[in-house]
């Protein structure tokens, strides 16, 4: 759904309910305890002009973007639930001319994690295929193309706070690139490409996310699942 973020009035929230229940309602159908008719007038607009509610023959239904609002909206407390973020994760390699691998890894410029160094990640956008978003990401965010763009991993990442608050959920997609070409960015507002000496790697020497495990096979890994749930640390 586009901006699955925008925040929506308790009212809106009950007439998404009662419409996820039905085809279509009549306005008296939907009509909420104690609020007055032109306030449900209102809030019905409101959902019409966020194109989640169309209006035809005096009767109301969702959109499709409607529809995938209520279907993330808990059944008995209907408040939009919080979901998962999913990722590309991008583990890049080339030899140099030595023959020595190397990987392209990044430092975040921005919060949360600022000056962290780790692979380059980036959002799945709603509709998009996983190495389609995979090669999108690495355009973007370091100008490069690839020929070899293979999935590896499913890594589920759960952070939370000493409260036990989560404060990170996110679900990556974890593809090998090699074989590229074109000229690399090597800085953008939000983060700096560059590119390390996997023998010569030395951990001390950068601030990394503390889940980061160098991996110079130059092969893709048999595509796995793996899952890790710890405190968030330097968020």
């Amino acid at each position: 759904m586009e901006n699955i973020n925008i925040k929506l009035h308790d009212f809106q929230k009950q007439i998404l309910g009662k419409l996820s229940h039905v085809v279509d309602a009549r306005f008296n159908d939907l009509l909420i305890e104690g609020l007055e008719s032109e306030h449900m007038n209102y809030h019905l607009k409101k959902l019409i002009d966020l194109g989640m509610v169309e209006k035809s023959q005096n009767k109301y239904r969702l959109t499709d973007k409607g529809k995938d609002c209520s279907n993330m909206m808990d059944d008995n407390v209907e408040f939009i639930e919080r979901q998962p973020k999913t990722s590309v994760l991008l583990r890049i390699l080339r030899k140099n001319d030595e023959g020595v691998v190397e990987q392209l890894v990044c430092r975040r410029l921005r919060q949360p994690y600022y000056g962290k160094v780790g692979r380059l990640t980036g959002k799945v956008r709603f509709g998009e295929e996983l190495e389609e978003a995979a090669r999108r990401e690495l355009y973007e965010e370091t100008g490069l193309l690839a020929k070899a763009v293979i999935l590896e991993n499913v890594y589920h990442k759960l952070r939370h706070n000493v409260e036990g608050e989560y404060l990170q959920d996110n679900l990556f997609y974890r593809f090998l690139i090699k074989d590229t070409y074109g000229n690399l960015i090597t800085k953008t507002p939000h983060q700096e490409n560059f590119w390390i000496n996997v023998e010569s790697f030395d951990p001390k020497e950068y601030d990394m996310f503390d889940d980061f495990e160098l991996m110079n096979n130059y092969e893709p890994d048999i595509l796995s699942f793996s899952e890790i749930n710890t405190l968030a640390q330097d968020y």
